[in-house]
């Protein structure tokens, strides 16, 4: 790149245009009352020229980098992806781009390093796929910048969250593994200590326990903690007719290690994953599933974070209130056990 290559101003593009400085500045910015064809003819002279704006000095002009960080814990789970890409739409439409960090799986929870790495960037909003560390609730309120916990309870954090009804879920994929005659299953979740995994877990024991059916610790695994060989070994080793998973990919992961070991799902043991990953993309198999209408589910979180930026104070009642209960999605992973 030619470093000494003369910057390109607002000043050239509105020469360019023939148009005020202060129209152009509307277009890149995003605020109303321009035109299409206006917006067009900024939009072209903005690639003849080179243009592309400094979102630091217009960070520090304006005291918004009109930026939203978005947090994961991983950048794998399509269901990340496809509710990532409905709520970057409405951030568009608002004026706001996306910027996308990610533990590596460090951590189920946002902490301090993560912090201070997103920080640096001067977002004006963070929506979290992960709930916050103990130790980070009131840092993270400190800073002022909008805060919404997606996919997760914020109540118990004093925080805005976007959440299902986790518990039902939870109870929906029981009652049914129960209906189709399963009475020896067993639950994947992810980590042990967060909610949203126990939350799924409780709701799956209430509804076994209502047949008198106990899950008991032994038939409880965290895949995250667990070494994954051994764990489908114990599961093959208890008998287990059924499996409940926290989410899909685990799902997914389990369906083709009990295969390799000449345990078919649908055949020899039923299992059902959580989100209905396989209505956004192609997937290996139909299976059976917990759907909590993924697409709604995204559009209130952005919702969330935008009553949020504007000022307006969002709900802290839980998402199920906005919308339908979580639902079974019949797949070939589950049948009646006399079929």
């Amino acid at each position: 790149m030619d470093r000494d290559k003369k910057k390109v101003t607002l000043k050239d593009i509105a020469a360019r245009t023939g148009l005020s400085v202060n129209t152009v500045s509307r277009v890149l910015n995003k605020k109303p009352y321009y035109t299409k064809e206006v917006e067009e003819r900024v939009n072209a002279a903005c690639k003849e020229l080179g243009y592309i704006v400094d979102m630091n000095a217009s960070g520090l002009r304006s005291g918004s980098t009109r930026t939203i960080a978005i947090l994961y814990d991983d950048l794998v789970n399509p269901f990340y992806s496809y509710t990532t890409d409905i709520i970057s739409k409405r951030f568009e439409e608002h004026g706001y781009n996306l910027i996308m960090f990610s533990n590596n799986d460090r951590s189920p929870y946002v902490d301090y390093e993560m912090m201070r790495i997103v920080m640096a960037r001067k977002p004006d909003g963070i929506l979290s796929f992960l709930e916050p560390a103990a130790d980070m609730v009131d840092f993270i309120k400190e800073t002022g910048i909008p805060f919404v916990i997606f996919g997760r309870d914020g109540s118990p954090y004093g925080m805005t969250g976007v959440c299902a009804d986790e518990r039902g879920g939870g109870r929906a994929a029981g009652e049914h593994l129960l209906s189709c005659g399963y009475r020896s299953p067993v639950y994947v979740g992810s980590w042990h200590d967060v909610k949203v995994c126990l939350d799924r877990q409780e709701g799956f024991a209430e509804a076994l326990r209502k047949e008198g059916v106990e899950l008991t610790p032994d038939r409880i695994f965290y895949i995250r903690e667990h070494d994954f060989a051994e764990m489908i070994d114990r599961i093959a080793a208890l008998g287990a007719d059924a499996v409940f998973c926290f989410n899909d990919m685990i799902a997914f992961v389990v369906i083709e290690a009990l295969a390799e070991r000449g345990v078919v799902a649908g055949r020899d043991i039923g299992v059902v994953g959580y989100d209905n990953v396989q209505q956004m993309l192609k997937m290996p198999r139909f299976i059976t599933t917990i759907d909590v209408g993924g697409h709604d589910f995204a559009e209130y979180g952005a919702a969330a974070m935008l009553d949020l930026l504007s000022g307006e104070p969002a709900g802290m009642a839980p998402f199920t209130e906005k919308h339908a209960p979580p639902a079974v999605v019949q797949g070939d992973t589950t049948r009646p056990r006399n079929a």
